[in-house]
């Protein structure tokens, strides 16, 4: 498959976790970067002439206001020839910016699926992490986006939160499970320089975020959800496609500032000043690149396996690449984390939580 990302930096403030290129009170360059997009997407275009999937995300997408929405869905009208042709729209909100008025607008564009953030269902937690949403506005949210006519909503949670114990974490995922959605993801915090958090000294907590995450697996089967990924539980036929691209090392077009792109074995990102990405977007190059890389061939099959190793079904593997890579497979299912079946590789399901620990040797 090929997929379409497109990036909105933009946010009302940061979470104190938060190390994604995003950009908090900048709101008068919303405009000038739209007109951007639009260059570099009809630059893109011909390169990527029929994406099947698109996802909007952030950043903050839902900041954006009902007119500055419209523009973008109209770069995506007229340079992709609409959001109706893909098969799977994603477009990324916060409870505190998606009024109904902008749920309208999204549902008059076409977009098939919203990604909610949430992290955690206690007001306590959510407010140490920054974030500006109650879990009553988010339950406001969800509900207008089910009366909206929105069928396939993903739910975004956090495990090993500062304050948090597995109690708050299985109240949280039973009042997620509750509202019925398609999708649920939750990955562990990772606190990373330039954060707040890590200028407070705020630790990781592995040992609570896997007791989180075993704890998650047998509640969110029972309610009918299928692991498909580390960190991602679908109903079944929910799974999303935009990112199971992703893990299948399929063809994607980034577009925005900070943006990565991975085409016919070139990968690139575009640099992350916003600023510096809305003058250069016009040029002959296109925007400026913060990164590019043709990928050796050997480069390609270690991150075929890597990525292949994301999917909890693990990945069938070409009989060339099983010999290359037969020692390090022989070696992680010698430390019980691989099982190997014929070609098939996979994580075994009681160390997924351990799995930087097996793509570090793909890396």
């Amino acid at each position: 498959m090929r997929g379409l990302y497109i990036h909105l930096p933009f946010c009302r403030r940061k979470c104190r976790y938060c190390d994604f290129y995003s950009l908090a009170g900048r709101d008068e360059l919303i405009g000038p970067y739209l007109g951007a997009l639009r260059t570099e997407a009809r630059r893109a275009a011909p390169r990527l002439p029929a994406p099947e999937t698109l996802y909007i995300g952030g950043g903050t997408p839902s900041l954006l206001n009902t007119e500055q929405l419209g523009t973008l869905f109209s770069v995506i009208e007229t340079v992709f020839r609409g959001i109706n042709r893909f098969m799977e729209s994603t477009f990324e909100a916060n409870p505190e910016s998606l009024t109904p008025a902008k749920i309208a607008v999204l549902r008059t564009a076409g977009i098939s699926r919203v990604s909610l953030g949430l992290q955690a269902a206690q007001n306590r937690v959510l407010n140490r992490l920054g974030r500006l949403a109650s879990f009553e506005d988010f339950l406001r949210v969800f509900k207008a986006l089910r009366d909206a006519g929105f069928g396939n909503i993903n739910v975004d949670l956090m495990t090993g939160l500062p304050g948090q114990d597995p109690g708050d974490f299985r109240e949280t995922l039973e009042k997620v499970l509750a509202l019925e959605p398609e999708h649920i993801s939750f990955y562990p915090l990772e606190v990373r320089a330039g954060t707040p958090f890590h200028s407070e000294g705020v630790r990781e907590e592995p040992d609570a975020a896997a007791e989180m995450f075993e704890s998650a697996l047998t509640a969110l089967e029972n309610a009918g959800f299928r692991h498909y990924e580390i960190s991602n539980f679908a109903r079944p036929g929910m799974e999303s496609l935009h990112n199971l691209n992703y893990w299948e090392q399929g063809d994607y077009i980034g577009l925005g500032a900070a943006a990565a792109s991975h085409y016919a074995g070139n990968r690139w990102t575009n640099t992350e000043d916003t600023e510096r990405y809305i003058r250069t977007a016009a040029g002959d190059g296109g925007p400026e690149k913060a990164f590019s890389e043709t990928l050796a061939p050997e480069q390609r099959k270690a991150e075929r396996v890597l990525l292949g190793l994301r999917k909890t079904e693990g990945i069938e593997l070409p009989e060339d690449i099983f010999i290359e890579f037969s020692g390090k497979i022989a070696g992680l299912a010698a430390r019980d984390l691989l099982e190997v079946s014929g070609r098939r590789v996979k994580i075994k399901r009681g160390r997924l939580y351990l799995s930087n620990e097996v793509f570090r040797e793909f890396v």
